[in-house]
């Protein structure tokens, strides 16, 4: 077996210049061919694949091929992905209703969390503050606080919910594991499981992990992150 590596080509090239196998039809060859053509096209932007040794069997090209393949569709995929986000059809629902009616705290709230999930930070922002100023309530508040934290904006989250717990008397059912929220976003695990006893109180739900993985089912990733990691450690440290 000839083990010399030839440094003065590239891969791709050198592959192209093999001898064809015993039973190898030219259509194969010249599907391997054009497949290694378009993968020049699709390593074009790297030096990374620019110098490997000489390959003398097809089976290697071939796994390259399916590599390439599996890449190209990742990135059509990315690509789709972030076409999705800017055209969400809730957020051109919330842009016709806040059209029809530039004083709707409600809408630019909604419309603020839902800019705030796909990474508009300063639109979100923005609303938010717009739907507050329209109408500064405890359930206002509350979805303003919910927003800022999906942003990781965690003060402005914690300043919210403690906002909105002070006009409800903190009767709302939402205070508490809203707080949790906050609190675990600012590493204040003392508070955050302060209010987690105090939200297991209220919903007995948030006090075993089934009913709790049912309960916040909806939610962001986020979001039930904070309140899972927050559970296992109230259920070690706090729960009888």
């Amino acid at each position: 077996m000839d083990n010399d590596v030839t440094r003065s080509s590239p891969f791709w090239k050198l592959a192209l210049r093999r001898i064809r196998l015993p039973g190898e039809s030219r259509a194969s060859t010249a599907t391997l061919r054009s497949g290694v053509s378009r993968l020049n096209k699709v390593f074009a932007v790297s030096r990374t694949f620019a110098r490997l040794p000489v390959v003398k069997t097809p089976h290697v090209v071939w796994l390259c091929l399916g590599l390439a393949t599996l890449v190209s569709g990742c990135a059509h995929q990315k690509a789709t992905l972030v076409s999705i986000v800017q055209t969400s059809p809730k957020l051109e629902i919330l842009d016709q209703q806040i059209k029809r009616n530039a004083n709707d705290a409600q809408a630019y709230s909604n419309r603020g969390y839902t800019l705030a999930l796909l990474g508009r930070k300063a639109e979100a922002r923005a609303d938010l503050q717009r739907a507050v100023a329209l109408k500064d309530n405890a359930p206002m508040r509350n979805r303003a606080g919910w927003a800022y934290f999906n942003m990781g904006d965690y003060a402005d989250a914690v300043r919210e919910f403690e906002a909105s717990a002070k006009l409800s008397g903190s009767k709302a059912h939402y205070d508490y594991y809203s707080l949790v929220l906050g609190y675990w976003g600012l590493g204040d695990t003392k508070r955050a499981l302060e209010n987690y006893q105090l939200a297991v109180e209220r919903d007995p739900r948030f006090g075993e992990y089934k009913t709790l993985h049912e309960r916040i089912s909806e939610w962001t990733l986020l979001e039930r992150r904070a309140m899972h990691e927050t559970y296992i450690l109230w259920s070690k440290t706090w729960k009888p």
